[in-house]
């Protein structure tokens, strides 16, 4: 819930019969303490137009330390927040080519490295559905609360620019300009919209 009512990452537990509160976010089923959710639903006020996504989250390797991966698909082999291991993913003979984004981030530290969407799924609000995804996770494994550490591309800085209070405190100032995570040879045919980030709003000059 993204409210002042509890410190960040409190899990609330409701009595009573299921509801949701005024004001929710993210919805965790946890099949057990300390177990990852078996879904995450995430609210469509706030991410509004997100398509169906489910993801896998594992290991980004022992190369990458400590860092996880939570890589969405938007397929119809899962219901909607369905979080999945990599065991449960390579059932289903999928590629990792039907991928329409995945973050990545530090169990530690929480600092995420990485948000990528397919350029043809951008401007679809993937990107903030799946961070909350990634929320849930992290909660209900007792994992750092995510945040940046100022290095960003300009599609990402733009994103932020746009992102809610509660999420833009996370946020230091930029420290680093990242280069796109989309390689020239592969832009062919994506509408530049989905490359390149909106150029800043001109502030607005009172009348008088």
């Amino acid at each position: 819930m993204a409210t002042t009512d509890f410190g960040d990452g409190t899990v609330v537990e409701l009595p009573g019969p299921a509801r949701r509160p005024a004001g929710w976010v993210l919805e965790a089923h946890v099949p057990a303490p300390g177990r990852a959710p078996a879904r995450v639903v995430v609210s469509s006020e706030a991410a509004p137009s997100a398509p169906h996504l489910w993801a896998v989250l594992m290991s980004a390797g022992p190369e990458h330390g400590d860092q996880v991966d939570l890589v969405a698909f938007s397929t119809g082999d899962h219901p909607d927040g369905t979080l999945l291991g990599r065991a449960g993913w390579e059932s289903l003979g999928l590629d990792w080519s039907n991928q329409v984004g995945a973050v990545r981030w530090s169990v530690s530290t929480g600092v995420v490295g990485q948000v990528y969407v397919a350029p043809t799924h951008r401007r679809m609000r993937i990107a903030s559905k799946l961070l909350l995804m990634a929320a849930g996770a992290r909660v209900a494994l007792g994992w750092a609360s995510l945040r940046s550490d100022g290095r960003l591309t300009d599609l990402g800085d733009a994103w932020l620019g746009r992102a809610p209070d509660w999420w833009r405190s996370r946020v230091p100032e930029r420290s680093a300009h990242l280069p796109p995570m989309t390689p020239v040879g592969r832009t062919a045919g994506i509408p530049l919209r989905n490359l390149v980030a909106d150029a800043p709003r001109p502030p607005v000059t009172p009348a008088g």
